[in-house]
């Protein structure tokens, strides 16, 4: 099981902790901001509406760019022949050294953009750290993720928000609640990583399956449907999940909506019903039924 840090104080102090540092976490902080080169903590950020159709690009960079979609949709162009399409409250990572070209729906777009150096995450680099290998079991930079999309996660948003505006306010200390900030968003990028990715899995029906799944947890998909996409039959598609993922498909479908849920519960103001609905439960009751029998809660239990 691997272990992941709620907030980036926790990473902090069980990094202090782990290395026998005795310097204080304010230290640290400032060790890291002295570090930094001329101490960029971002090169863009900032709010930007598109016209409808508006391109801008091709272009490439060495910064790490985040773009999350407030409003509208855009169309990613990336290398010669691929195109990625984000609509409202999804969220795009790009990697250093992509040809990319932005292209705005026909309603336009507004995006809230983010691009730093690498050398912002390398700050808090774990990788050949053996006190922190569980909470980065992969690259997550690698070629293969080049581009990362990410729907409806309602953290990491909120995390590159804060980012943005103590950047635009710059009120007292600022830099270090930033570098705070990165710490938690490199996290929950770790996070959505090993949860949304199977590193260790070559099946490219299982991978399809699993993606398509991922799409369309919030409708009222059908294990079916998950298997003619896959152009497999139902019972060799649940002999993939059971061999890989020692579950049934059934099973990661509600694990999927379990897991927004308890994202949408904790981090926002919405109600159990909605809630229910929003994570692709046909019904307040079934919601509470199956959020128990993974959680050993209920929903209400765990709001109080």
């Amino acid at each position: 099981m691997s272990i992941f840090y709620n907030n980036a104080f926790d990473y902090f102090e069980n990094m202090i902790e782990s290395n026998n540092i005795s310097q204080s976490l304010w230290s640290n902080l400032n060790n890291i901001i002295s570090g930094l080169k001329q101490k960029r903590l971002a090169d863009v950020f900032r709010f930007i509406p598109f016209e409808p159709f508006e391109t801008y690009g091709p272009h490439r960079h060495i910064r790490i760019e985040i773009n999350f979609v407030r409003k509208g949709s855009c169309i990613l162009h990336v290398g010669k022949n691929e195109s990625v399409t984000f609509n409202e409250n999804e969220m795009m990572i790009i990697h250093s050294n992509l040809d990319h070209m932005f292209e705005a729906g026909p309603k336009g777009v507004t995006l809230m953009q983010l691009e730093f150096m690498p050398e912002i995450f390398e700050q808090f680099d774990v990788t050949n750290n053996n006190n922190f290998r569980d909470l980065a079991p992969f690259n997550i930079f690698s070629e293969e993720n080049r581009l990362i999309k990410i729907v409806n996660n309602v953290r990491m948003m909120r995390a590159v928000q804060r980012i943005v505006n103590e950047l635009k306010d710059k009120s007292n200390y600022y830099e270090h609640l930033v570098i705070m900030y990165y710490a938690e968003l490199l996290i929950l990028i770790y996070r959505h990583m090993s949860e949304t990715y199977l590193p260790v899995c070559t099946n490219d029906s299982l991978k399809k399956a699993v993606g398509y799944i991922r799409k369309n947890y919030d409708t009222d998909v059908t294990i079916t449907e998950v298997a003619e996409h896959v152009g497999i039959g139902e019972r060799y598609l649940r002999k993939l999940f059971s061999s890989n993922l020692n579950l049934s498909p059934l099973d990661y479908l509600n694990q999927i909506r379990i897991n927004k849920s308890i994202e949408l519960l904790k981090h926002t103001d919405l109600s159990i019903k909605e809630v229910a609905f929003m994570s692709g439960f046909k019904s307040p009751q079934y919601f509470s039924r199956v959020f128990k029998s993974h959680m050993n809660m209920t929903p209400s239990e765990l709001v109080r």
